[in-house]
């Protein structure tokens, strides 16, 4: 574990102070160096790439695989999986897949996954992966679906391809029945797309590719100025609250977008801002308007109230790719985070995956039975002056 320097950055003005509950047997200072605990290091199976928490269950649920490793190298493991955390250290291995999975969220309350070679499954009570057929071909050969979320009715799908011939541009809708490719603005059809949220009940926000941003409404899609031009500059994951959306990506240099609609007719606004000191960043999770996490390359971690932002030390040197969790009563406050990752630059059969994890004391964790013992040590607020 490298320690890194605690950085306090103004990144956005205007937003209130939260706190967050002790985690660990005992009660911490809130000068405590860590954001999160390492709950796991080292499982096998390949990375894990995304999660989702269910405030309902009180239950997490993570996807991912071995990233970038030719199958034919896998003999019988599965190229992909789900776990599921089911709260108080309780990892376990819900379903396989033939594929490596990007990324997890619910559909009509079930879980279901999707990534390489157009794979979607959906979680079976009873612990199978039943792979849900779309009936669509694209000539350039199968996508990667990076991203989806439910909206009105139907799941939407953004997507492309890691192969430079391979499917760019991928928008898909599922009502229930079929699936449909939909057409993207002009702008975005020859770029990849990574993921997709909702943003105010009232319409789906894009990201991707070279600063791309488009939205989609039952009247159109419009792409989002944000001003980032085409160096380093891919957004890879977007999560939206009731009123703002933020941003990340970045490979060198950490992206960091927080949208806002000023009102009128203006619609949804980027507000870009680098953070001193960091990255690029690969995940974000909106708990609540004062308590977004982001995660990224070589273990870093930042919580910001939208004001100032806490930037701890690394504990593992391991890319940090999704966060997510729940946060009761819908206060994030007392969110439970799970922050994952895992060895992304090791393409062969040895890939492992990390988590870590805040508001879960437990004096150690298991993944289908084995036991690992956490590290790190946890703050117990916070959102106030300083973080």
């Amino acid at each position: 574990m490298t320690p890194r320097s605690l950085v306090a950055a103004a990144l956005f003005a205007g937003a209130a102070s939260a706190s967050l509950d002790a985690c660990g047997p005992a009660p911490t200072p809130d000068t405590a160096p860590d954001i999160f605990r390492v709950a796991v290091n080292g499982l096998p199976g390949g990375a894990l790439l995304s999660v989702y928490g269910d405030a309902a269950a009180g239950r997490a649920y993570l996807a991912g695989g071995y990233v970038g490793v030719d199958a034919s190298r896998l003999g019988a493991e599965p190229a992909g999986r789900m776990l599921v955390y089911t709260g108080r250290g309780a990892f376990h291995t819900a379903c396989t897949a033939s594929s490596v999975l990007w990324w997890t969220a619910p559909v009509d309350g079930a879980p279901m996954a999707a990534g390489e070679g157009g794979r979607i499954v959906r979680l079976r009570e009873g612990g199978a992966c039943d792979v849900v057929p779309t009936g669509l071909s694209f000539a350039e050969g199968d996508p990667t679906y990076w991203g989806f979320v439910q909206w009105r009715g139907a799941t939407w799908f953004v997507g492309g391809s890691a192969r430079p011939d391979g499917p760019k541009g991928v928008l898909v809708r599922w009502d229930g029945r079929t699936f449909s490719r939909l057409d993207v603005p002009a702008a975005a059809r020859a770029l990849n797309l990574y993921k997709i949220d909702v943003h105010a009940g009232s319409e789906l926000v894009v990201v991707g590719e070279g600063g791309m941003s488009f939205t989609v409404t039952d009247a159109a899609t419009t792409v989002l100025p944000t001003n980032l031009g085409t160096t380093d500059s891919r957004l890879f994951t977007v999560s939206c609250g009731a009123s703002d959306c933020w941003a990340v990506g970045g490979v060198n240099n950490g992206i960091v977008l927080r949208g806002y609609a000023p009102g009128g007719d203006a619609g949804l606004v980027w507000n870009p801002a680098l953070v001193p000191s960091a990255g690029g960043w690969n995940g974000v999770w909106v708990a609540d308007p004062n308590n977004v996490f982001i995660v990224g390359g070589a273990g870093q971690t930042m919580h910001t109230n939208g004001s100032v932002s806490f930037l701890p030390r690394s504990l593992t040197p391991a890319t940090l790719h999704g966060v997510g969790g729940w946060a009761p009563g819908g206060s994030g406050a007392s969110a439970v985070v799970l922050a994952v990752g895992g060895e992304l630059g090791t393409a062969d059969p040895s890939q492992r995956a990390v988590i870590l994890v805040r508001n879960d004391d437990s004096a150690a964790f298991t993944v289908d039975g084995r036991s690992f013992m956490p590290a790190g040590q946890l703050r117990r607020t916070l959102g106030g002056f300083g973080q």
